[in-house]
């Protein structure tokens, strides 16, 4: 099976959606009673996932959802389909620009998050206490203590 752009965003505009996902997140997602057709997506993509779906009434077909959520995921995909869409251009268009600043304020939070667990990982190196360095830092010296244990991750 040849899978180019235009395929995928023939899919998008006959059986996708672009729902928003939140405040500020948006998702893509792409039923299909054919599995292996989304697999072939996203081998192609190299983004999203498949689930399957429950079915609601016994008579129905099994029928699989690929979803594309993470955001800069969402980007590269609407910016790679956007020249082949055509009914659901016109969204694509508009909500490139709003999803492109999300990705821009995540990589920075992120940029920053791994600015304060290097700072922090060595201020403790040279001995000094979580309050101490969270003083430092301007940061709740607890948060600092959860950079430095965990490097940002929730546990």
């Amino acid at each position: 099976m040849s899978i180019n752009w235009s395929y995928v965003a023939g899919f998008l505009d006959g059986e996708g959606s672009i729902v928003k996902n939140g405040e500020t997140d948006y998702r893509i997602a792409i039923p299909q009673t054919n599995e292996e057709v989304l697999k072939a997506l996203q081998s192609f993509t190299r983004v999203g996932n498949i689930c399957k779906v429950r079915k609601r009434k016994e008579h129905w077909k099994e029928s699989w959802t690929y979803t594309v959520a993470r955001q800069e995921d969402v980007l590269a995909f609407l910016r790679n389909v956007y020249p082949c869409l055509i009914v659901k251009k016109d969204l694509a268009r508009r909500l490139i620009p709003t999803i492109a600043k999300v990705v821009s304020v995540q990589r920075k939070k992120r940029l920053n998050l791994q600015k304060n667990i290097r700072n922090s990982k060595l201020l403790r190196e040279k001995g000094l206490s979580y309050r101490a360095i969270g003083k430092k830092l301007k940061i709740d010296h607890g948060y600092i203590r959860r950079l430095i244990l965990f490097g940002g991750k929730n546990k």
